[in-house]
Formats: structure tokens, C-alpha cells, sequence
């Protein structure tokens, strides 16, 4: 632990000179061992790592799977991974062997949260189920992400994106009436699965401060995304109908063209679809009594959308958006890539950050801090590290004696440093 912390002391503990406490980050101190093996177990131990945790990937001889995801940068690094591996020092080390399973073990005794996205029953297969490791280290948190979560009937199965889009109820809801129905976009359920898995342990560790106590944290990519699904699956039980995707897409539902792209203005509320209208220059429409209450809209499209959808073809999107934005409507241009990066509320907020060092990081921008806390902040420290780069360092700070690090090394079940290797038969 750094700071003065502990195994035994939580994070927070940590004692400085002359008594007084002081966090540098607000997981100072916090230990987590990543064993993941997909996206959505790689952003939950991100997040650790960006705020402040010391976070040990233990990836395997040939690399963490997302090291192997296109696109790639002109160095040939994977970008996902290079994306969700930011902020960790790498242990390369081979579970399929005993050797590293008991080395793993050790460790654990060690570490505040351990966070797997294996299959279920294979921890319990290598000695490392959560009894196990609730023997080992009592204070630590499991943390298991996965497609389908730990029992029930879908557990054993594999899933991704696709799939907990389509089983969440998502699918059925995206896209068009009369075309196929549309995922989220690229890795959404583990991103979402992540985020919940990060602020799930976290409060597994706030309630550590009271009991003493570590706990299992069982989190279903499938089960998110339903749980995210649930106000359309509400909204199906009390009306009798399920919804369904949109039979076009008009300025009710999604953006609209506009001159020199495209327009989401939303008109939810009745000083929304007023002023907005008075802007359009449609004053009879913003004077209508009945088109302002929400339902009648509904219901009598065929009355004002096409003259909305008019109207707005002629304006620029920059020019329509600071005409409703000063009058508070809610809407927004549809941003390409090289505008978002040059939007000039993300630049005065500091969103992106550019940094070079001897850490991985290469000078381009990157995605910075997605929540500002201003006492303990969100930091990059590095980028995504090599394939056992820090494998010698982490040994040593978990007290693993030298001759048996040498002799892991000279087995092949530990890589330290340089490019991946071929996986161990």
C-alpha cells in the first residue's frame, strides 16, 4: 500500500507526518488486482486507476485480448486497448499454470479488490472462488463482471454488445420500422457495465469502513442494459403496447437536416416548442394553443412537422443552436468527429488532455477527466503499459521473494517486460 496504508488499513487511513491525513487521489492507497479479460472489466479497474487506485492488470504471456482489437495506432498498438489499459501497471503471468495460480492466490491476500470477468466456476476451478478468497483476505471485494452474471439460466453463455443489446430489449426500440433493428453503439453494454461494476465496488468498499468486511459484487452486462431498458419496459406494461421503432425519423424523434448537416431540437415542453417556433419564424405555430400541449403535437403531426422541418433546412447549425440556446431551448448540432475535438466547451473546460512522457504516453489527445471532483481529481499517470512491464516491479512491492520471481521467470510462467509471447501450452 502507499501512503503509509496497509493490507490491514482501508483506504483513507493513511497517516502523514504529524498526524494529519491527506489523500493525493480519492483511491489513494486502494490496491486492485484486474484480472479481466473484456472491455467492461478493463473500464471498471480504468476508472480505479484514474482515480487514484493502484491497479495491477495480471494479463496473460500473449497479452490482454483487447491488445488484439482493430483499428490500431501507427505503431500497431491496439486503440481500444490502448484506451481502457491507460493508468495500470502490466503483470504478465500465465494462470493456466499452477505456479501462477498460486502466485495469484498470494497476492490476493494482498488486495482491496480483485476484479475477474472469467466464466463462472473457473475461479472456483483454479482454488479462487469467492469463499476462498473471502478466507484469504477478508477486507477484499470480488468484483465479477460478465455477460450474463454468476447463476440463472443464461450464465454459462457467452454474449457481447450485440447480444445484450438484442436480449435487453434495446434492439427492438433502435432503428426504423421496416429495417432491421439496430445495437448500441460499439461497446456500450461494457462500458455501462463498468461504470456500474467501478461505483458498485466502491460501495462495497464504504461499506467495508463499517462492517470490516469484503463482499462479492455480481454485475450481468445483460442485466444492466435491461435495467437502463426499463422506462420503455415500464411504459409497455401500464399502456398494454410495447413500442416499437420509429416508422421515419422527424424532428420528434431524432435530428433533422439542416443546411450544413444535421439537428436534434427537442420540444418536450411547451416553452421549448414555442419559442423555438417564434425562432423558426412559425409564429401562428407558437400562438396555437392546442399544438402546445405535448399529446395534441403527438397525435397531429401532419399540422406542424413538415413546416418544421422546412423551416429548419435553410439555418446553419451553429447560427440555430446559439438562437435557442440563449432562450434555453434544448438542442444540439450533430457533431462530427473534428468538430467535437475542436468544440470550444470542451476545450475552456479542459476536457482534452495531451501528454508525453516515458510512461506510453504520446503527445496525441486523449479523452480526459468524465467527472471533475475538486479536491482529490481525476489524473493521467501513463498510458496502456507493455506486456509484463511491470511485472518485476509489482513482485516486489507485493513482498514475492526474489528466487521465486527468478524461478517463475526461467518456468515461463512469468514474463517480465518486451512484446508478447506465445501463450504457454
Amino acid at each position: 500500500m502507499t501512503n503509509g496504508a496497509s493490507p490491514d488499513n482501508p483506504p483513507g487511513d493513511q497517516v502523514q507526518p504529524g498526524g494529519a491525513q491527506q489523500l493525493a487521489s480519492a483511491l489513494d492507497g486502494v490496491r486492485v488486482l484486474d484480472l479481466s479479460r473484456s472491455m467492461a472489466g478493463a473500464w471498471c479497474t480504468r476508472l480505479f486507476a484514474d482515480f487514484g487506485a493502484d491497479v495491477a492488470l495480471v494479463e496473460p504471456p500473449q497479452g490482454h485480448p483487447l491488445r488484439t482489437l482493430e483499428p490500431r495506432t501507427d505503431e500497431g498498438r491496439s486503440i481500444a486497448a490502448e484506451h481502457a489499459l491507460a493508468n495500470k501497471r502490466s503483470l504478465a503471468l500465465d494462470l493456466e499454470a499452477e505456479h501462477g495460480r498460486e502466485l495469484l492466490r498470494d497476492l490476493v491476500t494482498q488486495a482491496d479488490v480483485v476484479v475477474e470477468g472469467f466464466a463462472p466456476g473457473t475461479l472456483a476451478s483454479w482454488g479462487l472462488d469467492y469463499a476462498t478468497i473471502e478466507a484469504l483476505r477478508p477486507r477484499a471485494v470480488l468484483v465479477s463482471v460478465t455477460a450474463h452474471g454468476q447463476d440463472g439460466a443464461y450464465a454459462a453463455y457467452a454474449g457481447n454488445n450485440l447480444s445484450a443489446s438484442a436480449r435487453s430489449g434495446w434492439a427492438s426500440i433502435n432503428g426504423l420500422a421496416g429495417h432491421p433493428p439496430l445495437q448500441a453503439s460499439s461497446h456500450q453494454s461494457a462500458y455501462c457495465a463498468g461504470v456500474l461494476a467501478y461505483a458498485s465496488a466502491v460501495a462495497a468498499l464504504h461499506a467495508r469502513e463499517a462492517s470490516g468486511a469484503g463482499q462479492q459484487v455480481d454485475v450481468s452486462e445483460f442485466e444492466v442494459m435491461a435495467s437502463a431498458f426499463a422506462p420503455a419496459q415500464l411504459r409497455a406494461q401500464y399502456s398494454g403496447a410495447a413500442p416499437g421503432r420509429k416508422a421515419a425519423m422527424d424532428v420528434v424523434s431524432g435530428p433533422v437536416p439542416v443546411a450544413d448537416g444535421h439537428f436534434a431540437l427537442t420540444l418536450s415542453r411547451a416553452h421549448f416548442y414555442r419559442d423555438a417556433m417564434n425562432v423558426l419564424g412559425l409564429e401562428d405555430l407558437a400562438e396555437d394553443e392546442q399544438l402546445q400541449e405535448g399529446w395534441y403535437r403527438q397525435q397531429h403531426k401532419e399540422l406542424w412537422v413538415e413546416r418544421v422541418h422546412e423551416a429548419m433546412a435553410g439555418w446553419q447549425r451553429r447560427e440555430l443552436f446559439d438562437e435557442l440556446a440563449v432562450r434555453r431551448v434544448v438542442a444540439g448540432p450533430v457533431f462530427t468527429m473534428a468538430e467535437l475535438a475542436e468544440n470550444e466547451h470542451l476545450r475552456e473546460r479542459g476536457f482534452w488532455v495531451r501528454a508525453e512522457d516515458a510512461n506510453g504516453l504520446d503527445g496525441r489527445e486523449r479523452p480526459g477527466a468524465p467527472v471533475k471532483l475538486s479536491a482529490t481529481p481525476w489524473r493521467l499517470r501513463r498510458g496502456a503499459p507493455r506486456v509484463g512491464e511491470h511485472s518485476l516491479q509489482l513482485l516486489g512491492e507485493y513482498d514475492v521473494e526474489d528466487e521465486r520471481t527468478r524461478w517463475l521467470l526461467e518456468a515461463g510462467v512469468l514474463v517480465a517486460e518486451g512484446e508478447p509471447q506465445e501463450a504457454l501450452p
